[in-house]
């Protein structure tokens, strides 16, 4: 398996989408990515939580190329590649920096046209301005609680 350069991907940027349904990528995102080792596009996919993730098109296609492909794969693998492969798109990006969401997935998401475009380590998240705002919130109001967790579970070894 090739090895492949984690970027931080981090910040938050508060976005409009125009009316052909098209988003800029902010330029420190883009300045972030190398064409030669990230791509020149994303891979836009609905993460566990149900909103829109951004990967950067190599990495995407080396965490998709990890898991093994099997004519009979058990069930949960093949509901996986369904959920995750099956239902990506590649977005590129166009010469102003702005990638095109369809409006099938803007709806499936339930975005309007102010979102907010996060950096959350090794993907970027789209979310409706609205519901960030509320996340946020409950996010600095559990901060100490989070960070008391985080460090119990690094501290905890994985069980066999």
């Amino acid at each position: 398996m090739e090895w492949f350069p984690l970027r931080l991907l981090y910040g938050n940027y508060e976005l409009t989408i125009d009316d052909k349904n098209r988003m800029l990528v902010p330029s420190e995102i883009r300045r972030a990515l190398e064409p030669a080792t990230d791509g020149e596009a994303f891979f836009l996919v609905t993460g566990v939580n149900g909103k829109l993730w951004l990967y950067p098109e190599k990495y995407y296609e080396t965490l998709a190329s990890q898991t093994r492909s099997e004519m009979a794969p058990e069930e949960d693998l093949l509901a996986f590649d369904q959920a995750n492969i099956a239902m990506a798109c590649k977005v590129d990006w166009d010469k102003q920096g702005r990638i095109l969401i369809s409006e099938k997935v803007l709806k499936k998401a339930n975005l309007g046209k102010d979102v907010v475009l996060l950096g959350v380590r090794d993907h970027a998240e789209i979310w409706d301005r609205t519901d960030w705002q509320k996340r946020a919130d409950e996010l600095d109001q559990r901060r100490a609680e989070i960070a008391v967790r985080t460090k119990q579970q690094r501290q905890t070894p994985p069980q066999a």
